[in-house]
């Protein structure tokens, strides 16, 4: 077994803190900006298609079918329009989704990452900072004998 040193944590890199806490947060938010990269795209479709519904939406009044422009009568053309576009550029707004998704993660992390480790430090230069007791896991490798 190894022999045990105490350690005296009194400073963390917040420039180092700043890379790590930003890796993980983009990470660990990749999965579910995956997912609101889905829902988007869906979201999107699916409100092209009600809107195209309403556009060509009919009422019966005594069997006859009557037709009637939803779209036209509330106003929606440019709502339809921007649906449209967008349903045209899902795979492009699903790319979107997930790289702001992910980089917002990022973001988060980093900044609640810097603000732990600001306020550690600061703690640390008033108590010392935290102790820690370390073991060598390994034993050293072999040295030669001196003569």
């Amino acid at each position: 077994m190894g022999r045990s040193t105490m350690y005296r944590i009194r400073r963390i890199s917040v420039g180092s803190l700043s890379k790590f806490g930003c890796l993980l947060g983009a990470l660990v938010s990749f999965v579910p900006s995956l997912i609101l990269g889905c829902g988007g795209m869906l979201m999107v479709g699916g409100l092209r298609r009600l809107l195209e519904g309403w556009e060509q939406a009919q009422i019966q009044i005594l069997g006859q079918p009557i037709p009637i422009d939803v779209i036209s009568l509330l106003n929606l053309e440019g709502l339809l329009r921007g649906a449209r576009w967008a349903d045209s550029l899902s795979w492009g707004l699903f790319f979107l989704f997930v790289a702001l998704g992910s980089g917002l993660g990022g973001l988060l992390f980093l900044l609640v990452g810097d603000l732990a480790g600001s306020i550690y430090n600061l703690v640390a230069t008033l108590s010392g900072g935290l102790e820690v007791e370390l073991t060598e896991a390994r034993p050293p490798r072999h040295t030669p004998k001196e003569s």
